[in-house]
């Protein structure tokens, strides 16, 4: 079976930024303008099919050169990309993406469930995934819930702008308005879904929240068969914000209950 990676960026209907992740919340609603890079045929009419039937608009390459061309001329909401293409690996487009320091929410739909080529997707930046064989249903669920999650990333960050500007945590700095962390005097390269994870747990030092409250509030979702995605994310995000000779996180595991921050100013 084929694999293939969602790589969410921005709607029409709104500015276009940086390519940031950040949208307008009304903008979820709207017609989202998609790449799909795919060189099955058959399988590329399928997943376009299902894309338009949700209202959207579709865009079909088959290499990674001309995803390329059309991303950097373009402004895509959602780009569909299969791994195994004819010039390259589809997750070294994802990367580019990261490079050009577009940290919006990605989605990975793989056939393989080991955990290593779980591991390898998260750490280039994909936020979730889904294992094959899923249902249609679930497809367009999966596609709604990214960009409904981009609005969610956008309206965090606008309360934060009004109400913060920087949140100092001992060497831990949030900005809420430039959607940057640094440790250290040093920057830490995010994904939108692991910036809003912190934020919103930053934003509540000490108080615990269970899997199931995180799903709601930083996925948009109510599914507790996601909570494997939460771990991932938390793991995620320990590793990038250790401290240096401590064994000491920021984010803490209250065991049976969830997760807390810890602020260590």
């Amino acid at each position: 079976m084929k694999e293939f990676l969602l790589c969410s960026g921005q709607l029409k209907g709104r500015q276009t930024p940086n390519r940031a992740g950040i949208m307008n919340s009304a903008a979820v609603n709207l017609m989202a303008n998609i790449l799909l890079v795919e060189d099955d045929d058959d399988l590329a009419e399928l997943v376009q099919m299902h894309l338009k039937f949700q209202g959207h608009d579709v865009i079909r390459t088959n290499v990674i050169e001309k995803a390329q061309a059309l991303y950097k001329d373009g402004h895509f909401d959602l780009i569909v990309l299969d791994r195994g293409l004819p010039d390259g690996d589809g997750l070294d487009f994802c990367r580019m993406i990261r490079q050009k320091e577009d940290w919006t929410p990605v989605l990975m739909l793989t056939a393989r469930d080991a955990e290593l080529d779980k591991v390898s997707g998260l750490e280039a930046g994909v936020d979730d995934y889904i294992t094959k064989p899923f249902s249609v249903l679930e497809f367009q669920a999966r596609v709604r819930n990214v960009l409904r999650r981009l609005s969610h990333v956008e309206s965090v960050t606008q309360e934060a702008m009004t109400t913060e500007s920087i949140m100092n945590f001992g060497g831990l700095i949030i900005q809420p308005e430039r959607h940057q962390v640094s440790l250290n005097n040093q920057d830490v390269p995010l994904t939108a879904t692991e910036f809003t994870l912190l934020h919103f747990l930053a934003t509540r030092p000490g108080r615990v929240y269970s899997k199931d409250e995180l799903l709601d509030h930083v996925w948009n979702t109510h599914h507790s068969g996601y909570h494997h995605t939460v771990c991932s994310t938390v793991n995620r995000l320990r590793t990038k914000l250790a401290m240096p000779n401590s064994d000491d996180d920021f984010i803490k595991t209250v065991w049976g209950v969830g997760y807390k921050f810890e602020s260590k100013a």
